[in-house]
């Protein structure tokens, strides 16, 4: 007996030591958070030459994970920056001086700058952030006409872009952006590593068939109406407090496994919420309050969610919670995509195609971990009922973690 008991403690012990060590690996993962920027290049054309207006955009929260800290003339800097990494084929000169606008607000950095080029454009090259980030995207419009414009995604692999095509093919150029988004949509699912983390919650919720797939697809519809939402601009969402609602939406699904599988859930209810009350109290006080209604009305859901967890309800709870989630999850997905401006008759092909590649992420994504866990499952392992808790330990940490940094 007593070999036993300390078997277990040895076993608390270690366990102890994981989730310390996971929390610190949680550090680490935000520090590789994707990134992604935006252009609009929009061309005039006179006797003499071509004016070429192009407006940068990229989220203020993103910046300064690029270029920490943003302090003295920063604005000057990054401007210049910004407009240095991007070249063209053919002579062009800045005319004037470049334009800033930084909302704190809406998350926004944006610079704008006229270029004055001695002939059309044929080819546009940018380097902008990689050397920050190698997982950096940026989304390009071009705009040549008002029939005639097109969208191109940058990567550390594709740097180049080549114009000379669409003036010859709208068609051509059409379906190249929607293969762009595509490749975008499932770029953003490898990258972002907090949408993944939510998969692996819903599969360790989900370890049944049938509830895996209800779950998906309530996950799928939801973020599916928000994204089109988020792009069409008929929905203006906080961004910053939309981020820090997906790493919440992470540690509820790891909250939610441990009530399920705890004898005294109700207890383990009591507490939590106490916990969530007494940091809404903190954030209340000590910050500005900016988001403090939006708090207010997480604490009260996040209480009624988890009384409904601890009643152990049947699969359909899953497909609601799903829906409700990914209806989050959807805003993080569209990101800033209607700062590009997409042309009316593309954009349902590129809304599509991002969709589309977003999909097809996920598919991949939970296939992936469906072998990992089932390889577990095979293994000849001491101790393996507490696998579960301890990788749902890790979601709570990681996504308690990804809320508090993301709120402040």
């Amino acid at each position: 007996m007593r070999l036993i008991v300390s078997q277990r403690s040895s076993f608390k012990i270690i366990l102890s030591l994981l989730i310390i060590l996971l929390f610190t690996f949680s550090l680490d993962v935000f520090s590789h958070q994707r990134s992604e920027s935006y252009s609009k290049w929009s061309v005039e054309e006179d006797e003499n030459d071509t004016l070429v207006n192009v407006a940068f955009t990229i989220r203020l929260s993103n910046l300064n994970k690029l270029e920490s800290p943003l302090v003295g003339e920063w604005e000057d800097r990054i401007s210049a920056y910004i407009i240095s990494s991007f070249t063209t084929d053919s002579d062009c000169l800045q005319e004037g001086k470049h334009r800033v606008m930084t909302s704190r607000a809406d998350d926004i950095f944006r610079v704008s700058w006229t270029l004055s080029c001695n002939q059309i454009l044929e080819e546009i090259k940018t380097n902008v952030f990689f050397d920050r980030d190698p997982t950096h995207s940026h989304i390009a419009r071009y705009i040549y006409d008002s029939n005639l414009s097109t969208e191109k995604l940058f990567t550390t692999q594709t740097k180049t872009w080549n114009l000379k095509d669409i003036y010859s093919s709208k068609e051509s150029s059409v379906n190249s952006s929607f293969k762009e988004y595509v490749l975008l949509g499932i770029k953003h699912i490898s990258t972002g590593y907090d949408h993944l983390a939510f998969l692996f919650g819903l599969l360790l919720l989900n370890q049944r068939l049938k509830r895996l797939v209800l779950a998906i697809t309530g996950f799928t519809l939801g973020h599916s109406l928000t994204l089109s939402l988020a792009v069409l601009d008929l929905v203006r969402p906080v961004n910053s407090f939309i981020e820090a609602l997906i790493g919440f939406s992470i540690a509820l699904l790891g909250l939610e496994f441990l009530i399920r599988h705890s004898k005294s859930n109700s207890t383990y209810v009591k507490n939590i919420s106490y916990l969530l009350f007494f940091l809404f109290l903190l954030y209340f006080i000590f910050s500005e309050g900016s988001n403090s209604l939006g708090l207010l009305g997480l604490f009260v859901f996040s209480f009624c969610y988890l009384m409904l967890v601890s009643k152990n309800l049947s699969s359909f709870f899953s497909l609601f919670i799903a829906s409700i989630f990914g209806l989050i999850h959807g805003f993080g997905f569209g990101g800033f995509l209607f700062e590009v401006g997409f042309s009316e008759d593309n954009i349902l092909k590129t809304l599509f195609g991002f969709n589309l590649g977003v999909e097809i992420g996920q598919l991949m994504a939970m296939s992936l971990f469906i072998l990992i866990i089932f390889g577990i499952s095979k293994l000849d392992i001491k101790n393996k009922e507490y696998i579960n808790p301890l990788l749902a330990t890790f979601l709570v940490t990681l996504g308690t973690y990804w809320f508090v940094y993301r709120v402040i």
